[in-house]
């Protein structure tokens, strides 16, 4: 069953500036989306026109098939939890929970076996007695999570809930955010710039940029199936490396061609390349993620010198330059790679990306029709 439908959603400021365009999605019931983007990119504002809190300039909104595009967010039937915890400061922890359970006019007994069991499933049970002074950052993150929880909407609405904690917490937090959805099997929108975070929680996850759509898909299909050069280098970290090359057929070999190197290119590559003549003067870039480029023992693709080495206790991060670009790759902890030591690198060539340099679009192979 679809949980929420945005079709169209659209938000402008002013005449001319629009903080979300054109914005269509469908979530499954239960589904854990990820909004992910960069600062300005809108999904922040999307959020806030699916909550109430936005007016919508065009589309509609669905939440279980109801048009909620107009309603006040008291009637749309959802929970939301901001960055900055929003908890009531005046109030206990066992009060901040129950708040909204007596506004639904529950009994006292109802509202108490509410409280403690998702102050059980959010481990501050300890705390329900204590103040929001006298908790810490992720104490409090989680008295916002349990409140959200104990009304049961039909929507969770998240916006970087995680972003006012610690590094080490964050990751700590992101874990026990997807074990409670596991447990409670709630719908929820979460809204987040980082990266890893979307990686490690999200069902699927919306990538937008200048307020619009630019990929949805599974965290494996966003990461290895970059729609365009904005997701392969928004997506990784270390970013994926952009080598532009030249191609050209010669005697019926597709050649590929770059300042410090040239090579035949594989068979696969070749036909994408034959399918999808990149644009303007030809030039594509090869998008390669660090961990598919490989230091080998013997000349591969191509020779260089090591420009920094970053230890990183699991493995090393190898930087060279080529042309002027400094490109990394992710290497195994052993053996120990030295600054300025020559280095033979391969390409893993069914994790090679190519994209048209002009456009910023994937070339890929296209479907043979039977």
């Amino acid at each position: 069953m679809i949980a929420l439908q945005l079709e169209g959603l659209s938000k402008r400021y002013g005449t001319k500036v629009w903080g979300a365009k054109d914005v269509n999605l469908q979530v499954s019931e239960q589904e854990f989306i990820v909004f992910l983007g960069p600062s300005g990119c809108g999904k922040t504002t999307t959020l806030r026109m699916i909550a109430g809190l936005e007016e919508v300039t065009e589309g509609r909104i669905l939440i279980h098939g109801k048009e909620v595009t107009d309603l006040p967010p008291r009637s749309r039937d959802i929970s939301m939890v901001f960055q900055s915890y929003a908890v009531w400061p005046h109030m206990t922890v066992f009060e901040n929970i129950a708040f909204p359970l007596k506004l639904k006019k529950l009994t006292k007994e109802q509202i108490a076996d509410t409280v403690h069991a998702v102050s059980d499933m959010t481990n501050i049970s300890p705390y329900l007695e204590r103040y929001p002074r006298q908790l810490s950052g992720g104490q409090r993150q989680r008295v916002a999570l349990a409140r959200a929880i104990a009304v049961k909407p039909k929507l969770f609405l998240m916006d970087e809930p995680l972003s006012n904690l610690d590094a080490k917490l964050r990751v700590r937090m992101r874990t026990e955010l997807k074990a409670i959805h596991h447990r409670t099997q709630a719908t929820t929108v979460f809204v987040t710039h980082d990266q890893a975070e979307a990686m490690s929680m999200a069902d699927r996850i919306v990538i937008m940029e200048n307020g619009k759509i630019i990929q949805i898909g599974t965290p494996d299909q966003v990461y290895f199936d970059s729609a365009n050069v904005f997701v392969a280098g928004f997506i990784g970290t270390p970013p994926t490396n952009f080598i532009p090359v030249d191609w050209r057929m010669e005697n019926g070999t597709t050649r590929l061609l770059h300042p410090d190197f040239q090579f035949d290119a594989p068979d696969a590559l070749a036909r994408i390349l034959q399918q999808n003549p990149p644009s303007g003067d030809g030039k594509i870039l090869l998008g390669i993620r660090p961990e598919s480029m490989k230091i080998v023992d013997n000349p591969a693709v191509l020779s260089t010198s090591t420009l920094v080495v970053e230890p990183q206790g699991s493995h090393q991060i190898v930087a060279f330059e080529l042309q002027g670009q400094i490109l990394k790759i992710l290497a195994p902890p052993f053996p120990k790679v030295r600054e300025g030591q020559t280095i033979h690198v391969d390409f893993e060539w069914n994790r090679v990306m190519l994209f048209d340099e002009n456009s910023g679009l994937r070339l890929k192979e296209k479907e043979v029709k039977a």
